[in-house]
């Protein structure tokens, strides 16, 4: 986003772009905080006590299916906060890998997003190898 720097939160007035890192932080807030009703939504997971025996596989699938969607969603509310610590430290749209800045259609699709699409390419080729 053309380096939106902001210095401090008493320096906001003064900052190019205010308007527009005010509307990426509305929208990351908006997201954070739906991702954190859904986590409160879902109350706490709590691993069935020893020695009892699960009646059916298909509710030890169902707790599994659940400890990974919550997984998800918390890994997602770092990466909002982390997207917020980027945008109030001045290094919002610059990739984390390789300091490049992230496209601009990449951030209106995720105003999270850390690495530019090559380093977000790398890495998801080293996670998922592909295959011929």
């Amino acid at each position: 986003m053309d380096g939106l720097l902001l210095q401090t939160i008493e320096g906001l007035g003064d900052a190019p772009m205010v308007s527009a890192g005010c509307e990426i932080w509305k929208r990351l807030q908006s997201e954070k905080e739906q991702v954190s009703q859904k986590i409160l939504s879902q109350g706490s997971l709590c691993h069935p006590p020893e020695g009892i025996l699960e009646s059916e596989a298909s509710e030890e699938y169902g707790r599994e299916v659940e400890w990974r969607h919550r997984g998800q969603l918390e890994a997602r509310l770092r990466e909002i906060n982390d997207a917020q610590d980027r945008l109030m430290d001045g290094g919002y749209g610059l990739c984390t890998d390789c300091g490049a800045e992230i496209g601009r259609s990449r951030l209106a699709a995720d105003a999270a997003a850390s690495l530019c699409v090559a380093c977000k390419q790398l890495t998801e080729a080293v996670i998922v190898p592909q295959t011929m």
